[in-house]
């Protein structure tokens, strides 16, 4: 794995962590890249993933000095862009489990899109979010005009877009940017607890919720019902679906098997 990238599993939690410190843990393509196939290779042992970053920062966008140097032409810069960010943001979305972003200091441009793309925002009191693309000229690139409408509504969403200007993380709670905050002396064990209070729920559950919940954001009412009660049904055929009924009844906490 990328020195850039640290892995760490504890239980069935991967904590993957953006290690470019100097930087504020800007990234660039090899960064990405890790980060891509350390959540691919998450395998089914893993049921919850949490991306942060190392140093006091989650992430201050992208890696610039080469585009500040005039040496990247468009058409590099572009394929920069979908060759190494989009597969890395795409796996956020397309994991298996729920991802959380556990974001202590900034997270700015990409960084601010990164952890849009997770299910769940968990930060410190000193977080601070960010979609500053404007303010170098440049437009969301990492799924940004997607993700922020989605969590926060359309005007706040292009009010942050159109001035650049940071969100702390008192204002991001209030907005719903941020689901939990917690001072910065707990934040690491109150995020880790979070997480392994999320790998003990019933994998199966949490894997179609997931899915049922962010496919239901493009399509009907319908649509969402039908795919409920097909999702419903497999879980209904599972042993993990008789656990719980079963443990129900004896009054006692399931043990899943997330089979």
């Amino acid at each position: 794995m990328s020195e850039t990238l640290l892995v760490h599993r504890d239980g069935a939690v991967c904590t993957l962590t953006l290690n470019r410190p100097k930087l504020r843990n800007a990234v660039d393509a090899d960064t990405m890249w890790a980060l891509r196939d350390a959540i691919v290779d998450c395998g089914e042992e893993t049921r919850v993933i949490v991306i942060t970053g190392s140093g006091g920062a989650f992430c201050s966008g992208a890696d610039l000095t080469v585009a500040a140097q005039g040496e990247l032409s468009a058409e590099a810069a572009v394929a920069i862009l979908t060759d190494a960010y989009h597969p890395a943001l795409l796996a956020i979305r397309e994991a298996r489990c729920p991802v959380i972003a556990a974001v202590d200091g900034v997270a700015a441009g990409i960084g601010c899109d990164v952890a849009l793309a997770c299910d769940l925002r968990i930060v410190s009191e000193h977080a601070r979010f960010a979609e500053l693309f404007v303010q170098v000229g440049l437009v969301p690139d990492g799924g940004g005009t997607w993700s922020l409408p989605r969590i926060i509504g359309l005007g706040r969403a292009l009010d942050l877009m159109y001035t650049g200007e940071p969100v702390d993380a008192k204002d991001a709670l209030a907005i719903g940017l941020a689901n939990r905050v917690f001072p910065t002396e707990r934040f690491e064990r109150e995020v880790a607890t979070y997480a392994t209070y999320l790998a003990e729920q019933a994998p199966l559950s949490l894997m179609r919720i997931r899915r049922a919940v962010y496919a239901a954001q493009d399509g009907t009412f319908a649509e969402a019902l039908s795919r409920e009660a097909n999702f419903q049904r497999e879980i209904f055929a599972s042993e993990d679906g008789f656990e719980g009924f079963r443990a129900f009844l004896e009054k006692r906490k399931p043990i899943w098997m997330g089979r």
